[in-house]
């Protein structure tokens, strides 16, 4: 697959989890966004030989709460 194609889909799942994270837990849009994106898990999101950018935004969160944990 295509390096834009893989930035696609992980553009995709990051905005469907910030999103996801705001609602789930009740911030804003913003502090969703700025968690997400200052994330080592954003990080790997984008490293695409770790494969987290084949999954869905509902893994990412997952992820993303395990590892900052």
């Amino acid at each position: 697959m295509s390096f834009d194609k893989m930035n696609i889909c992980a553009d995709m799942i990051l905005t469907d989890a910030i999103e996801d994270m705001a609602a789930e837990d009740n911030i804003s849009i913003e502090e969703s966004r700025n968690r997400l994106l200052n994330s080592n898990a954003c990080k790997c999101l984008y490293n695409f030989e770790s494969g987290l950018w084949m999954e869905g935004p509902d893994y990412f969160l997952d992820y993303y709460r395990r590892y900052e944990k």
